[in-house]
């Protein structure tokens, strides 16, 4: 090789890698565009469901492993107010990252109502680390959808939920929680 040629060739390398880029292919599969089938399938599923749990389980042939996180988030006045309740000590918050064996598929806040639930189920939110859909299923619970975003691949986020989960018997909320979803939990 020639030392001109030894410089094109880098040079146009470079100039496909940025054309790559720029045309989209370092997202090959689509999972970061918000109107691609399998983000589109992903949320109709999350949508249709009222544990985020139960959806991620259905394509996962382990159970869902709970990672347990710091919680640095205070409790808000808009967290207060959704979840309709005046003091910060009325919340207890969980923020965890749920896993198919060792992939990550989601990382999840939760601030839920300890006194809109039972002491069984408090003991396990405290105690282990079962996924919170899990712990409330019997609540009959349902998720109200409160915003949903797509942050896109510089964040590593396909899909950011924000739900209200409300009890069955009487729709009171008893928990807010922020679900950012990453690729492992939308591809097909």
């Amino acid at each position: 090789m020639t030392a001109t040629t030894t410089k094109v060739v880098p040079r146009f390398l470079c100039a496909v890698f940025l054309a790559a880029l720029m045309s989209g292919c370092s997202d090959p599969e689509g999972v970061f565009a918000p109107d691609s089938a399998a983000v589109r399938a992903f949320r109709a599923r999350l949508d249709g469901q009222p544990s985020a749990t139960a959806v991620l389980q259905a394509r996962c042939p382990s159970p869902i492993r709970v990672l347990r996180l710091s919680v640095d988030r205070p409790v808000t006045e808009e967290i207060l107010t959704l979840l309709q309740v005046t003091e910060t000590h009325q919340v207890m918050t969980r923020h965890v990252r749920l896993l198919c064996g060792e992939t990550v598929l989601s990382d999840a806040w939760n601030w839920y109502v300890p006194e809109r639930l039972s002491p069984a189920m408090n003991t396990l939110l405290e105690q282990t680390d079962t996924p919170f859909g899990r712990v409330v299923q019997q609540t009959a619970f349902r998720r109200q959808r409160l915003e949903t975003r797509f942050p896109g691949a510089a964040s590593g986020i396909v899909l950011e939920n924000r739900a209200l989960l409300l009890r069955g018997a009487d729709s009171a909320p008893i928990s807010l929680v922020v679900e950012d979803y990453l690729p492992a939990a939308v591809r097909p």
